[in-house]
């Protein structure tokens, strides 16, 4: 454990160094500003979801590729490839402290609109899966690319796919019944919407798929990121 608070510190300072924490948060004044000055016209609980299912996404996604690109071009990944921290302890410290910074940007937006009148668990919960499986995801996809402009454009089609189906079905746009659950978000987005909507749904399936897809994510890319950068 305190190995992986060493590390947790450590993916912090470089995230901080690459501006990415400061982007992060400076994004997230800027429409935690706009919602609160917007809260008195009506309910903006359709277009909150809609922040808070982007805004970790991107952070998890994008901002893991920004880094690890970062760490590559002034060879810091290479120099830790060969210290005794193990690949898993790596990833998952990379993971993890992006979807800490995902889960406070997100809680700033709800907070802005919502002040604490909503399910803060929920929340926590969804928000941090979104965030956990956009990490892995663009861990994964980034070894299909050499460098951070290649990895934008070819996870164009994989992003919208993997985001904005699931937010097309809470919007009513389509309707995918229970086959909506086959989307690696979607017991995540369910539980942002029934914390900020108060929205039944059934929270098991929405707890169990969120907890069975995260693994699943993770094999994918340790497995490509041990096979593409490290071997």
């Amino acid at each position: 454990m305190s190995i992986l608070i060493k590390q947790l510190k450590w993916q912090f300072v470089l995230l901080q160094k690459n501006n990415i924490i400061s982007i992060s948060f400076g994004v997230t004044i800027i429409y935690g500003l706009i919602l609160y000055l917007l809260r008195h016209i009506g309910s903006l609980n359709e277009f909150l979801i809609a922040l808070v299912l982007n805004d970790p996404s991107v952070i998890g996604y994008f901002f893991v590729g920004l880094a690890i690109y970062t760490e590559i071009k002034h060879e810091i990944l290479s120099a830790v490839l060969v210290t005794p921290v193990s690949i898993h302890l790596l990833i998952i410290s990379k993971v993890l402290a992006l979807s800490v910074i995902g889960v406070i940007c997100s809680l700033g937006l709800a907070i802005s609109v919502l002040g604490f009148n909503f399910d803060i668990f929920a929340f926590i919960v969804g928000s941090f899966g979104i965030c956990t499986l956009s990490a892995l995801l663009g861990i994964a996809m980034l070894t299909y690319a050499s460098e951070f402009l290649k990895f934008t454009m070819l996870s164009i089609p994989i992003f919208l796919v993997f985001i904005n189906i699931p937010l097309l079905q809470y919007l009513g746009v389509i309707e995918l019944g229970v086959a909506k659950y086959l989307f690696p978000i979607q017991g995540s987005l369910d539980l942002i919407n029934f914390s900020v909507s108060g929205t039944d749904i059934n929270h098991w399936i929405s707890y169990l798929s969120t907890a069975f897809f995260i693994p699943i994510f993770y094999a994918l890319a340790y497995r490509r990121f041990n096979k593409k950068l490290v071997s």
